[in-house]
């Protein structure tokens, strides 16, 4: 009798190549990274302004102004010789983000105060439309500010023009449009890390001159006429807001994906995008 030896059958490859397991942990944090940073910079709460109530109740008793809350304590009417022809100025609670700083109210909360004098003004304010506001703004924070956009705007060009030279380098196997990906990403970050440390230093800039009627004298929280209320800005304060904390997110997985996108063009040298799915 003859023996009949058993053949080997090959094993089955149903196991992804490590490669390309790398390439997809890339992408998906490429894509993380990016809606993280487009999130932080186009979403309105970097910083938040509110009236801090006993230090206004001080300011109002020293400067013989007088004060009617509103809306739960949540809106201050400065009572003056305006108030009684309709208008008035009021201190509201606004958010900000790098070039807009809006009201914190909402539609129905703004209707009621229409009823009390409330001036029909746009509830938003546009840095980069709003050309009067730059006269009303300080030197140093009007030039903080225009140095935050700047940065803001060149991150998100940077970002757009990294997702087409990535998507470019992975599907025509480019090595060198990889690599430029990888550094497109780290300037990114870098220019999101400015934007946060401008911001930063804007409020530092802010709490140093908490007191002075001229040290920071915008009328950010203020609606109507701003002479009024001038005695009373240094009980304004200026909070950060999650907007911010997203963007340093942001900047720490644009840098995490910088270095994996230089890795792999080290990698495709090597071994490259159609080995790996073959």
């Amino acid at each position: 009798m003859e023996a009949h030896t058993a053949t080997p059958q090959p094993d089955c490859e149903c196991g992804v190549h490590p490669s390309v397991c790398y390439l997809l942990a890339t992408l998906l944090l490429t894509s993380c990274s990016t809606a993280m940073l487009c999130a932080a910079i186009m979403t309105e709460h970097w910083e938040h302004v509110s009236w801090e109530r006993a230090a206004l109740a001080a300011l109002a008793n020293a400067s013989n102004t007088a004060l009617h809350w509103l809306l739960d304590e949540k809106v201050v009417k400065i009572e003056d010789a305006n108030s009684r022809k309709g208008g008035g100025t009021f201190l509201v609670p606004m958010n900000g983000g790098i070039w807009t700083m809006c009201v914190s109210l909402q539609e129905e909360e703004v209707s009621i105060l229409l009823r009390a004098g409330f001036p029909k003004e746009p509830l938003c304010t546009n840095y980069l439309a709003d050309e009067e506001d730059e006269e009303q703004r300080g030197d140093w924070q009007h030039r903080m500010q225009n140095l935050s956009i700047s940065c803001a705007l060149v991150c998100l060009i940077v970002l757009g023009s990294a997702a087409l030279v990535g998507a470019f380098g992975v599907c025509k196997h480019q090595i060198s449009a990889v690599l430029v990906t990888g550094v497109m990403y780290l300037l990114a970050g870098l220019f999101a890390m400015f934007t946060l440390m401008i911001i930063h230093f804007k409020r530092v800039q802010r709490v140093s001159t908490r007191g002075s009627s001229h040290g920071d004298d915008n009328a950010d929280g203020v609606i109507g006429p701003r002479y009024p209320a001038l005695p009373l800005l240094s009980a304004r304060e200026f909070t950060t807001s999650w907007s911010l904390e997203l963007g340093w997110g942001g900047v720490a997985l644009a840098t995490t994906t910088s270095l994996l996108w230089i890795m792999l063009s080290k990698i495709m040298r090597y071994n490259p995008i159609s080995s790996m799915l073959l």
